[in-house]
């Protein structure tokens, strides 16, 4: 029993004296020095900054709408008659053609009743005339000479002295020719005129068909120039005024159309907070323009100087107003004031001519970041 126990105090002995001396050796050797990772070099692109004086472009988008357009009403009653150019959907008219005619044969008969009875008239007191006012005899019957119960009245001769007004007056001779003028402006309203260039769009009215005075006939669409309605941020509003040059263009990129920003909405939606942008366009050479038809294009602002365009992903910060700079072989913030933003593209000032300026946005770049130029 006792020589076990004085067995495993030696052995335990010895074992501690082995910890021991190899601890010793193991402290008497001298560690490899540690040598740090290098850091790999980002390669990125730099362009120099050049501020100059350039034009911000707002975009818009929205229907054409023709800037004349007219819904088309009969002021009289009648038959529409058949034949000649009809008043129908697509049909094409110029200024002062007719569109519409409603018969008028009746009216046409009675206004010819009333000038043959106000010449009976007139030619019974050119006695009187002779007799009161001789020096006048002659002005008068040459009017009434010249005078055709089949065509529109003209003017009468302006009397001389008050004593004439009145005699005229007095004799029926002024209220019968206004009585006449007005049948002959009530005849002028059985022929509907187009008052600009346009087209129908909506016809109502049949030729042969009734219509009443106050029903509506159709719709006529001005072909000449067109107005375009847009929603533009109320940020964009203050580089906007009337006057600026407007551009539409469609799916393939080609210009349809160009004209002037005309008019701006005085508020601003508080939902969307834009304002309404109106553009008064016409067609492009070779191009056509129709009623609706949706188009995108660009308003061109005041002019900005010492501003660069960047693509926006090139903004940095929380509030977007920072771009890196390669200063020797790192990356560093510069602040910059955006001045416009459009699209994928900003115009920012702040920055001095030849500044070196990322030219792509780096993934994961941060201030500090060690990069090597590749187009240097």
């Amino acid at each position: 029993m006792k020589t076990s126990l004085l067995r495993g105090l030696a052995g335990l002995a010895i074992l501690a004296l082995g910890v021991f001396v190899m601890n010793g050796l193991i402290g008497l050797k001298t560690p490899p020095p540690v040598k740090p990772r290098p850091a790999n070099a980002r390669l990125v692109k730099v362009q120099p900054a050049s501020p100059d004086t350039l034009t911000p472009r707002v975009s818009i988008e929205g229907r054409v709408q023709a800037l004349n357009r007219m819904t088309v009403l009969s002021e009289v009653n009648g038959m529409v008659p058949v034949g000649g150019k009809e008043f129908r959907e697509g049909v094409r008219f110029a200024a002062g053609e007719a569109m519409l005619r409603v018969d008028d044969s009746e009216l046409r008969a009675t206004l010819v009743s009333q000038r043959s009875q106000w010449l009976q008239l007139l030619a019974g007191s050119l006695a009187d005339v002779q007799v009161d006012f001789p020096e006048r005899a002659d002005v008068w019957r040459t009017y009434v000479q010249g005078l055709n119960v089949e065509a529109p009245l003209p003017a009468l001769p302006e009397p001389a002295t008050d004593r004439e007004r009145l005699y005229l007056t007095s004799r029926g001779i002024v209220s019968g020719f206004h009585g006449i003028r007005a049948s002959e402006e009530r005849l002028d309203k059985f022929t509907l005129r187009a008052p600009f260039e346009g087209v129908v769009t909506n016809a109502l009215v049949e030729p042969g068909s009734m219509v009443r005075a106050g029903q509506p006939l159709g719709v006529l669409v001005g072909t000449g120039t067109f107005e375009v309605k847009s929603a533009v941020h109320a940020r964009h509003l203050a580089l906007l005024a009337p006057g600026n040059d407007v551009t539409l263009a469609q799916e393939d990129g080609r210009v349809v159309a160009t004209g002037r920003l005309s008019r701006i909405s005085g508020n601003v939606d508080p939902a969307t907070q834009s304002a309404s942008v109106y553009c008064t366009v016409t067609a492009a050479e070779g191009m056509t323009l129709r009623d609706g038809r949706f188009l995108s294009g660009t308003v061109e602002g005041a002019a900005q100087t010492g501003v660069v365009e960047l693509p926006e992903a090139l903004l940095e910060g929380p509030n977007d107003d920072q771009v890196f700079l390669v200063q020797g072989d790192k990356l560093v913030l510069h602040p910059v004031t955006v001045v416009h933003r459009d699209a994928d593209r900003v115009l920012v000032a702040g920055l001095q001519a030849g500044m070196p300026l990322l030219a792509e946005p780096v993934s994961g770049a941060y201030e500090g970041m060690l990069v090597e130029v590749l187009n240097r």
